[in-house]
């Protein structure tokens, strides 16, 4: 086996030997000035500072341990030291310092007679072992020009953004020191010459990927969804992003953040650690709609199940069954490809059918292919044909039999942190699609065409956390449908614990719909929160009235409020909405299962 050597792959810092050779003029001075001073046992009465100028003595007495009724500290001596040392003053030091008796034999006045020095400024700069970056672009990320003052933590800050820039360059193993620094008194100032010497390093590409921990997902999906090239030139932030990606997954309950290696032959590596997950998941709702009128309370329900590694593949395929209501209900299945052809392109395939009470029958099959252009952005075609079917008796007046095509693209941009709790980030989709919409069958006279159709889908997620373990996520969602030859069975639905709370499933129709939801989380736990909210929708039907179809317009809001748990059995959802005119007795009951396994 050959020995490795990891390093973390983060931005490296000066070594210590440069702030120990700053401070080293004035330790022995303080280490002097202490002698004798902590065995005086007396308690403080007054402390002052004399001698001060540049700083005040506000601002030194908050440095200081010691304080008025308390004993003296002696190494508040090397605290004043330090702190001007920082402020640009080297020499700085506590001259002297007088205990003076007062009447109470118990107490002292203390007085700290302060000699500043002469500020520092840094009288030359030199780079020793440039070869990469240019002369230029190193001073350029110093952000430390000649003339200016010399702080050393600054210059600390200085040396880490230079070496952030070797590692971004691909120099994971830049090394920046010391070589040498001398201060020459000038008339009111120090001039202080600094020489930093560079060792660059290896230029690091990155030729393996060591995974350890996964038992399920195959080795070869974990260095593929990595998205680690052989050969790759190696960045300062790839390991953050490798581990981004492979959380992105919900595969695993841990991902680490991968450490570069370096082989005794030379070649470079990453190496994680994965812990698998539960990678299937089941999600179920269960709503009450109570009794309004002469009609009877209901309960209403979702069933979602997912399989998201199948054979360890990264391969995918959901089932979703939504009762709307006693006589409507929607099956849902889809499945994924993922790396098309080894490209970073999805392929989908799935199928929708809707039955309608005892209208229609509406089935929808689709296909979509999204390119991973980015980490976050995806580009997508989407090809979906569909079959709308009238049922036997009140469905054969009012929906014609049809069938229609249509073709379209789709933009996604996700840079939430978190897909189940997010506390950061948007996620934004939207698709658009044309085609065409050909009834075959009218019920009415004359009726049988072709007509152009448009559809639009737009969503969009903002999640922001203004407290700590609070946050906001504001959605705003809308669906618009156009053709010439609009039914009832091409209309959304708006209504329910997905889109509108505070009212029944798909209790409005439109050809165009749009809706917000706005939630204030207070979390208490890193998967459960409690939650008020506020949704609003608008609605518009259009006007035809040969199919039934009377042009309105509408408004609603609900609110209400709930919570989610993260218990052993998942996580576990109740809400109650109250929608216009709504009391306790008719608000909006909703209970909501999701389970991993």
């Amino acid at each position: 086996m050959q020995s490795v050597t990891r390093r973390k792959a983060s931005a490296g810092h000066p070594t210590p030997g440069f702030f120990r050779f700053v401070f080293s003029t004035f330790i022995g001075i303080c280490l002097v000035a202490n002698n004798g001073i902590s065995q005086d046992r007396r308690t403080i009465h007054q402390l002052t500072v004399s001698g001060n100028a540049s700083v005040p003595s506000g601002t030194i007495a908050k440095w200081l341990a010691s304080q008025p009724g308390g004993r003296f500290v002696a190494t508040d001596v090397q605290t004043i030291a330090g702190r001007y040392a920082a402020e640009g003053f080297p020499l700085a030091k506590v001259d002297s310092i007088a205990f003076e008796p007062t009447t109470d034999t118990a107490q002292v006045d203390v007085v700290l007679w302060i000699k500043e020095g002469k500020p520092a400024h840094i009288a030359s700069l030199r780079l020793d072992g440039l070869k990469a970056l240019s002369e230029a672009s190193a001073r350029s990320l110093l952000h430390t020009t000649v003339g200016e003052k010399f702080v050393p933590a600054l210059m600390e800050q200085a040396i880490g953004a230079l070496l952030s820039a070797y590692e971004q360059s691909g120099y994971p193993f830049a090394k920046i020191s010391l070589g040498e620094i001398t201060f020459d008194e000038e008339k009111d100032s120090l001039g202080v010459d600094i020489v930093l010497t560079i060792d660059e390093g290896i230029l690091a590409r990155i030729n393996h990927l060591r995974v350890d921990g996964n038992t399920t997902t195959k080795t070869s999906v974990i260095v593929r969804e990595a998205r680690i090239a052989d050969g790759e030139l190696f960045r300062g932030d790839q390991p953050e992003k490798v581990k981004q990606r492979l959380q992105k997954l919900q595969l695993f309950s841990t991902v680490s953040v991968p450490e570069l290696y370096l082989h005794d032959d030379g070649s470079v590596g990453l190496a994680f650690k994965v812990t698998e997950g539960n990678p299937n998941r089941f999600d179920g709702v269960v709503g009450y709609i109570p009794a309004s009128g002469s009609s009877d309370g209901y309960v209403t329900g979702l069933v979602d199940v997912q399989f998201r590694n199948i054979f360890g593949t990264g391969r995918r395929f959901a089932a979703r069954w939504f009762r709307e209501n006693q006589t409507s209900q929607e099956i849902n299945l889809q499945y994924r490809e993922p790396w098309l052809a080894s490209l970073p392109v999805n392929a989908d395939l799935g199928f929708f059918q809707r039955k309608q009470d005892s209208t229609y029958i509406r089935s929808v099959f689709r296909f979509a292919a999204d390119l991973m252009a980015t980490d976050e952005l995806s580009l997508g075609l989407v090809i979906s044909s569909e079959q709308v079917t009238p049922t036997e008796g009140f469905g054969r007046q009012i929906v014609s039999e049809s069938r229609a095509m249509d073709i379209g693209f789709v933009v996604a941009y996700d840079s939430r942190n978190d897909p189940v709790t997010p506390t950061s980030g948007f996620n934004y989709r939207t698709e658009y699609a044309t085609g065409f919409k050909q009834i075959t069958n009218s019920y009415l006279q004359g009726q049988n065409n072709r007509s152009a159709t448009q559809k639009l889908s737009f969503d969009f997620e903002f999640v922001t956390s203004p407290l700590e373990r609070q946050v906001v996520v504001v959605n705003i969602s809308a669906r618009d449908f156009r053709s010439s030859a609009v039914e009832i069975s091409d209309l959304f639905r708006l209504g329910g614990a997905n889109t509108l709370r505070g009212y029944r499933e798909g209790q409005f129709l439109g050809s165009r719909i749009a809706w917000t939801n706005l939630e204030y989380r207070f979390l208490a736990g890193q998967r459960s929160f409690v939650f008020g909210f506020v949704d609003a929708g608008y609605v518009l039907t259009p006007d035809r009235p040969e199919v039934g179809l009377v042009r309105e317009e509408m408004n609603r809001v609900g609110f209400g409020a709930g919570l989610r748990v993260d218990t052993p059995l998942g996580l576990i959802g109740v809400s109650l909405a109250f929608g216009k005119g709504d009391t306790f007795g008719t608000s909006k009951l909703h209970i909501r299962l999701a389970n991993e396994f």
